[in-house]
Parts: structure tokens; sequence; C-alpha cells
């Protein structure tokens, strides 16, 4: 109990002490004194303290762009490809598509498919090269098409890969025959890269429009395929038959893809 009642005491005279010291001149002198000269330093002082937290404050926001632009540019790299890879899987959809139809439409094929990997480097011959070979099946004389049409003929195979005479080269033949009025004749290629039709007999009405397809005669090419569209008719009342050009149904400068059918060999190769 005295302790306590000492202790009060104690802050009590303490108080009462610095209240009557803060009265003195020469305390508020010191308090004067102070203020003059640690007023400035403290400026001195807050003010880089101000900048560096600026400062901070920028690298932070800089670090934050930065990480922004990163993300940005992902997602535009991202977007970017899915708009190269749209296309493509647009394009593979409609080749699928269209092998189904070609299925459909002629059942008793049987194929494998193949990419074009390169085309004959010597430029004498209108050739492409695939890249499947005898591993896979494919043999000389064989028939290669994609759903559009016939492409030419497989001429020389390795173990992986294949040589195809397109039937716009100058030495291909196909047996052929207009589909509306079964006039047959032969389609040749040219140097050009574009394709006749020849030996049409003249008592047969052919014009632009009509398609050829593939006769089947000679047993080189199984019958029914797409070989083209006539676009110009030449006849002749003195010449024994009449000649006719034929578009290509195959683009074949811009197919990636081909199909050979596999269940078909010329005939003086079986």
């Amino acid at each position: 109990m005295l302790t306590r009642l000492a202790y009060l005491v104690f802050v009590v005279l303490a108080g009462v002490l610095v209240l009557l010291l803060s009265r003195l001149p020469q305390v508020q002198f010191i308090e004067t004194v102070g203020f003059e000269v640690l007023g400035p330093i403290e400026v001195g002082i807050s003010v880089p303290v101000m900048h560096l937290d600026r400062i901070g404050q920028a690298v932070e926001g800089i670090g934050q762009l930065r990480a922004e632009n990163a993300r940005l540019k992902a997602e535009v790299d991202r977007l970017t490809q899915q708009a190269v890879l749209v296309p493509e899987l647009q394009r593979e959809n409609a080749e699928l598509r269209a092998e189904l139809g070609f299925a459909q439409s002629d059942p008793q094929f049987k194929w494998i498919n193949a990419r074009i990997i390169g085309f004959d480097p010597s430029n004498l011959v209108h050739a492409i090269i695939i890249d499947q070979g005898t591993r896979s099946g494919v043999a000389n004389g064989m028939t290669v098409v994609t759903p559009a049409g016939l492409v030419g003929q497989v001429e020389q195979v390795t173990p992986n890969t294949a040589k195809v005479l397109l039937i716009t080269d100058v030495s291909s033949s196909v047996d052929s025959l207009i589909q509306s009025n079964r006039a047959k004749g032969v389609v040749n290629g040219s140097r050009s890269g574009q394709l006749s039709m020849i030996y049409i007999p003249q008592n047969y009405k052919v014009q632009a429009g009509d398609r050829v397809v593939t006769s089947g005669l000679g047993g080189v090419f199984p019958p029914g395929l797409l070989v083209g569209t006539v676009t110009e008719v030449h006849q002749n009342d003195v010449d024994l038959y009449q000649e006719a050009q034929v578009q290509p149904a195959v683009d074949l400068g811009r197919i990636e893809q081909v199909m050979v059918i596999v269940n078909h060999l010329p005939t003086k190769l079986r």
C-alpha cells in the first residue's frame, strides 16, 4: 500500500516539474534551437526518402508493365497460332469429307494416303515425290488420285518414297471417254502441262463442260475416275477424229496429299 502511494506521489511531482521547466526561457530556447536546426535536417532527409519511394514505385510499375507485355505477347502468339491452325483444320476436315465421299462412290477401291514431299528435281518431267513406298505396299504402276480425280501413276518406288508421273506429263496417256455420250479417246499430257483428248470419233457431239473419265481400256487405270472437263473442241470435217482441250479435275500445282489405290495394278504388271 505504501509502495503504491509513494509511486503515485512520484508521478505527480514529476509532472509538476516538467510543467515548470517548460515555462523556463532556457528550455524554450532549446526547443527553438532544436526546431531551427533539426527541422531542415528532417526535411532534407524526408525529401530523398520521398524520392526513393517514388523510384521504388516506378520500378515496381516497370516490372508490372513488363509482366503485362509478356502476357499480352503470349496471348498474341496463341491467337496467331490459332489463326494458322484453324484454316489447316478446316482444310483437313474438307479432305476427310472428300475421302469419305470417294469411298462411298467407289467402294471397290482400297488406298493409302501419302503426302507430297517433293517434285522431280530435273524439271524435265511433270512428277511428284510422295512419302510412301514399298514398305507401305506401294508398287510401280499403281494409280494415284485425290477425291477430285486422277493425278497420275506410280513410276518408281523405294522403300519409303515413290515417284508419281502426273497425267499432264508429255509421256502420259490415259484411255478415256466422254461421260455424257461414251465417246472414247486418249487424253495426253504436253510439255506445257495442258491436257488434250485425241482420237474422238467425228460422229459424237462434244462440247465445253463435258466430263472426261477413265475408260478402263488397256487395264492401266481403273474405269470411272474423273480426268477433267472439256474446255474447247477442235473439229474439222475432213479429219477422221476431233480433238478437245481438257482442264484437269485436280489442281496439280496445289495438291499436298494424294491417295494411292493399292488394289489395282495394270494388267501387264499382274
